[in-house]
């Protein structure tokens, strides 16, 4: 199991590539929907910073509890950052 920092430092590199690309998306496409992107990039951000603070309240857990926490984290974090692909994916696919 990683610690906290490994994941605190996984999850905002996958977070700012996330941003990145659909920053990049409304730059180079023409006609793009910016009000479905910019709904998209709140929604990274929002779980970003739900997520930075579980993993906070995890740090705080007793020892037995704190690897539990974070690989729980860690699995919610694969799955929301599919969900957040797909979307991307979705936002290509309209146009």
């Amino acid at each position: 199991m990683a610690s906290k920092r490994q994941l605190k430092g996984d999850i905002t590199f996958i977070v700012k590539e996330m941003v990145s690309e659909c920053i990049a998306y409304t730059m180079l496409v023409p006609n793009v929907d910016i009000k479905a992107v910019e709904d998209l990039i709140n929604d990274i951000l929002d779980y970003y910073g739900k997520t930075l603070a579980d993993i906070n309240v995890a740090r705080k857990a007793a020892a037995g509890e704190r690897g539990d926490n974070l690989k729980a984290i860690r699995n919610d974090a694969r799955q929301k950052v599919a969900e957040f692909v797909g979307r991307m994916a979705k936002l290509s696919e309209s146009k």
